[in-house]
């Protein structure tokens, strides 16, 4: 039997049967997969730390006929304050559904990567006394980025010219004042604004948080990154619509 060795957290537990778990790990070395652990939701089982929900370990695992099972896991980190405050919960249960939903099984090298971003962005929502929507934000740009799918900032992606104080998710970008007006979806944003997405587009991914914006920018920030992942990402998600309960939208 050849043993498997790597690092993920669980962003997703399935109970099958009494005790058995399906569990959706996001890995360092293959992306997301799916890893069958049984006996692991046994209030005794030695697996029941390592498997918890949000759970960060290392994990030996085995290939199976339709995914992987495990043999053993050893828990790096809980994040178990996660689990005890509403809003921190639902910002991670967000986070963990959309990665699930766009990170592949054997994604390419960048996977560490991403998973080094998550990781960060985790430890913010579970300690951070700072609004965790710009957490948020961070991470779904950052998302972009790694899925191939940044927006042009330099140019408008319409004509080609001098770009122009307009976000067109449709046509990747943004686009001048005269092009806006012959397009649905371009909303204008500010140089306030725009200077963040440089920002977070510019920096690594620790450094990519280490920035703040006013209410009003954070705002419109979020405003216009929701718009760019329902233009790329066709899905909507319960849990953005649950988190959103949560904070009163």
């Amino acid at each position: 039997m050849e043993l498997i060795k790597t690092t993920g957290v669980v962003i997703r537990r399935t109970q099958v049967k009494d005790n058995d778990l399906i569990l959706t790990l996001f890995t360092k070395d293959f992306g997301v997969i799916k890893v069958s652990a049984r006996g692991a939701r046994g209030f005794r089982n030695k697996l029941a730390a390592g498997t918890a929900l949000f759970a960060y370990s290392e994990f030996v695992l085995y290939p199976g006929r339709d995914m992987y099972k495990m043999n053993s896991c050893e828990l790096i980190e809980s994040f178990y304050s996660l689990t005890t405050n509403i809003e921190r919960l639902a910002f991670a249960t967000y986070v963990a559904d959309l990665t699930g939903y766009t990170v592949q099984e054997e994604q390419d090298a960048d996977t560490e990567r991403l998973l080094s971003l998550f990781l960060n962005t985790f430890y913010l929502f579970a300690r951070w006394g700072g609004d965790l929507r710009l957490v948020k934000c961070v991470f779904e740009l950052k998302l972009l980025v790694f899925l191939g799918l940044m927006p042009c900032l330099t140019e408008c992606m319409s004509c080609g010219g001098e770009a122009g104080y307009y976000l067109s998710p449709e046509s990747g970008g943004l686009v001048c004042a005269n092009c806006a007006g012959q397009l649905e979806d371009a909303k204008p944003i500010s140089a306030s604004c725009l200077e963040a997405m440089h920002y977070v587009f510019n920096h690594d991914d620790k450094k990519a948080f280490a920035f703040r914006v006013s209410p009003t920018v954070l705002e419109e920030l979020e405003g216009h990154v929701a718009a760019l992942l329902s233009e790329y990402i066709d899905h909507d998600f319960f849990s953005l619509d649950y988190l959103n309960t949560v904070l009163g939208k």
